[in-house]
């Protein structure tokens, strides 16, 4: 019934790509312009190389479509004025009733948001044409939700004026810019943002409990001994483990006040459609076998990932070396399976791009989480025990203690301050302390469960000490008597009490916090990395157009330049742009590493904190000038 379908009908069977092209755009414009109502203009980009279709609807246009599409709005100050009261609020933030919306009451409601509108005009293009379709067709290159400069740069200046000297924006992040952050990006977005602002401001808490903790460490103006450090990193690694589990509640109080204020159950109809989706296999015994296979290569990744680290401990002598080595494979791993993870999710065929992304993320965040922390429980449980030294005497456990002290004593690298603390290595205070590095199984059932465990794990810990002293690294049986391979490294004398002691702290500390520090600062950086590159990326592609396209005296307009951040940096998966499951994935391993880990470095509290307060504002500079909605 229509010209341009008149039109195709009307060609020959020799219709070649290039027209056939054409004659769909030409009933793409007439469908945007007569069927969905709605307003079109086009130009040519800078350099001439691409035509830009711009749409937009009219106020009274939106306003149609909501009532029909039966969306849901907030009240405005005017709807609660005529019944006498005033919106409600709950820690500042206005808590607004919401309802269906209706045109002849438009007054009632508040005006509709960035957000608001391209939902509208994205639900009604749907019901015409298949913009996925057209796009794989190049009928269009590419189609995205656009920005106006206003929006942006409200964004910019509430959210992002610090640390500008004129400007007024807070040190912290503020939750009342999440309704800022809500009308531009969406909610599902907006809710990211709210972990991550709660996060940050509830991290200033152990930050200054981590500033107080380095003071102590660093200055010892108390003269407290390695026992009491040793007690107030205890008492610090328990505040941050209440402290974490308290935070995942007060989160959850404000997730369920965010999904009412935003009216998130009542957007689902609005959720995007993944092109993918396959109604016939929903439900169908093909997805319940994928759904198994996905859980049985999960499973064989998690021992490939043990077996990978467990090489390494075995395969490389130079500890520095190993730890670096460590560091690489988990990021490598971390990798591969970011790759494995999305095609187990495409094959469980969800249907909307919000289920994609949870299922997603649980499964990076499960498998990631075990990947970080494998070397890490390792080197903090199993590194003592499989690095043990054996000494023969078990008769005689006394001269194996003093036989193993004297070797100890004489390997390289270890108890250096020893001498200048006046004990030799025949003192009774250091057999003492070698005597509680003893392990006895029949005494310690997990120590014993242990040494099984790293049976074929005996030279990682300290292999070269094992050479110096002559000891094999074999088990506790009737002729051997066996001592934990955690070395002291530094030691003091106790003089409290009526007997002297000596304390020490011993390699395995050393090298679990030196691997830790590693992890952490690599995995900050690798995160702020992936936020610059795309930067520059959308900056050089930018400036070449406008030099290619600049001599025909042009304007580079916000539009062509959008154009770029979505060709460079879109918001999906696996991309440079970044997108809602990677931004929350890394978030949460920080968090983790933090909570489980403060015990071994408080002073990751402090960096973790001044990192996370520099990568939220650049997040959000990264979301509003670079990445495409």
């Amino acid at each position: 019934e229509q010209p341009w379908m008149a039109s195709l009908e009307a060609q020959p069977s020799g219709l070649t790509t290039l027209d056939y092209q054409k004659l769909l755009r030409r009933g793409l414009r007439h469908v945007i312009a007569n069927a969905a109502e709605m307003d079109i203009t086009s130009f040519r980009s800078i350099d001439a190389d691409v035509v830009f279709w711009k749409v937009t609807a009219s106020k009274a246009r939106l306003q149609e479509l909501a009532e029909r599409y039966n969306y849901s709005m907030p009240h405005s100050d005017l709807a609660y004025s005529d019944v006498g009261m005033k919106a409600p609020e709950i820690k500042n933030v206005a808590l607004r009733a919401r309802e269906k919306f209706v045109s002849e009451r438009a007054c009632d409601f508040e005006e509709f948001k960035s957000m608001d509108a391209i939902r509208l005009v994205m639900a009604e293009l749907s019901g015409h044409v298949n913009l996925h379709e057209l796009q794989s067709q190049n009928v269009i290159e590419r189609w995205f939700p656009a920005a106006r400069f206003d929006d942006m740069q409200k964004l910019t200046d509430q959210v992002l004026g610090w640390p500008l000297a004129e400007s007024t924006t807070p040190f912290l992040p503020q939750r009342s810019d999440l309704d800022t952050i809500r009308s531009y990006f969406g909610e599902e977005v907006a809710t990211f943002f709210s972990f991550f602002c709660t996060l940050v401001r509830a991290s200033r808490f152990p930050a200054l409990i981590a500033v107080v903790v380095i003071f102590l460490r660093r200055f010892n103006p108390l003269g407290v001994t390695i026992c009491w450090e040793n007690s107030a990193l205890a008492v610090c690694g328990l505040a941050v483990t209440i402290w974490g589990m308290w935070f995942v509640s007060y989160f959850d109080h404000y997730v369920d006040m965010d999904k009412v204020r935003w009216g998130m159950d009542a957007s689902s109809y609005f959720e995007v459609r993944i092109s993918e989706y396959e109604p016939k296999y929903r439900g169908h015994r093909r997805q319940r076998f994928f759904a198994y296979m996905g859980r049985l290569i999960t499973v064989t990744f998690l021992l490939f990932v043990v077996v990978v680290s467990t090489g390494i401990a075995l395969g490389v002598s130079d500890k520095k070396a190993a730890s670096y080595l460590q560091t690489a494979c988990t990021f490598a791993l971390s990798f591969i399976w970011g790759k494995i993870a999305k095609q187990i999710v495409k094959l469980e065929n969800p249907r909307t791009q919000a289920r994609f992304n949870r299922s997603l993320t649980l499964r990076l965040t499960f498998v990631k989480l075990f990947i970080f922390f494998v070397p890490l429980i390792r080197l903090a449980f199993l590194a003592p025990v499989s690095g043990r030294v054996c000494a023969p005497n078990a008769a005689n456990a006394s001269v194996a203690t003093r036989d193993v002290a004297e070797s100890y004593y004489s390997a390289p690298g270890f108890a250096n301050n020893l001498q200048e603390l006046g004990v030799a290595k025949d003192d009774q205070l250091f057999t003492n302390w070698i005597q509680t590095q003893r392990i006895d199984p029949s005494k310690n059932p997990i120590a014993n469960f242990l040494m099984i465990l790293s049976t074929l794990d005996t030279d990682f810990a300290n292999g070269d000490v094992q050479k110096a002293t002559g000891f094999a690294a074999g088990a506790a049986d009737e002729e051997h008597v066996c001592f934990r391979g955690c070395f002291p490294k530094t030691c003091e004398l106790d003089v409290e009490g009526s007997h002297p002691r000596l304390q020490c702290l011993t390699s395995c500390s050393f090298m679990l916090e030196r691997s830790l520090n590693m992890l952490y600062f690599t995995h900050t950086m690798c995160t702020l990395a992936f936020i610059i590159v795309p930067m520059l990326q959308v900056r050089w592609a930018a400036r070449r157009e406008i030099e290619t396209g600049g001599e025909n005296g042009k304007a580079y307009t916000l539009l062509q330049y959008q154009e770029k951040c979505h060709m460079q940096a879109s918001y999906e998966y696996e991309s440079w742009g970044g997108s809602y499951v990677e931004d929350f994935v890394e978030v949460i391993l920080s968090f983790a590493v933090i909570v489980c880990f403060t015990v071994v470095c408080p002073t990751m509290l402090l960096i973790g904190f001044l990192a996370q307060l520099f990568e939220y504002r650049l997040l959000v500079y990264r979301m509003t000038w670079i990445t495409c909605r």
